[in-house]
């Protein structure tokens, strides 16, 4: 970085570091935001995911079935009662849906950091990511309110519920 110097009593101001408090401040705002709504962000997102798994697997005839009865065979109790709702989620969908939050962070934070984002993991996150978003819509779809709209908008919401806690994690972890 070039040291620059002033005459004493100049008007000229030195440059300040690009962002300084107001990216501080946006970083603390985003952690809060993860903090206090991510969970359930994620819960959501995760869910619809894991039934739109379940939905797609089924459309595909007996091999689907085949499918979706070996991965879901492994269990973990859900940590909250809600009536209505399972008390046990298939755990290899949910490593699933772990695994391209994990990837699409990374990605997000490399990106806005100006790191060179490694190929494979490039690769991998760009499919984990339309598998999230896919089966996510899928999921979506399930819910007879938002299926009388058509498809658009389970295509509309499906976005922010896949991507938005990620991005904003991605972001509050760059360095700048």
């Amino acid at each position: 970085m070039p040291v620059t110097s002033t005459p004493l009593g100049s008007t000229a101001r030195v440059a300040a570091r690009p962002g300084g408090c107001a990216v501080l401040i946006a970083k603390l705002g985003m952690w809060l935001a993860v903090v206090s709504f991510g969970g359930i962000f994620w819960a959501i997102n995760g869910g619809f995911s894991v039934i739109g798994l379940g939905v797609l697997a089924s459309s595909f005839n007996s091999a689907g079935a085949l499918f979706w009865a070996a991965i879901s065979t492994l269990t973990f109790p859900v940590p909250v009662i809600v009536p209505g709702l399972p008390t046990t989620q298939p755990l290899i969908p949910w490593i699933g849906v772990a695994a391209a939050s994990l990837l699409q962070i990374s990605v997000a934070w490399m990106r806005m950091d100006n790191q060179k984002i490694p190929r494979t993991v490039l690769l991998v996150a760009v499919l984990m990511s339309v598998y999230d978003y896919v089966t996510t819509f899928y999921g979506l779809s399930t819910i007879p309110w938002l299926a009388k709209g058509g498809p658009i908008p389970a295509l509309v919401i499906a976005v922010p519920l896949t991507f938005a806690i990620e991005a904003s994690i991605g972001f509050a972890l760059r360095r700048k």
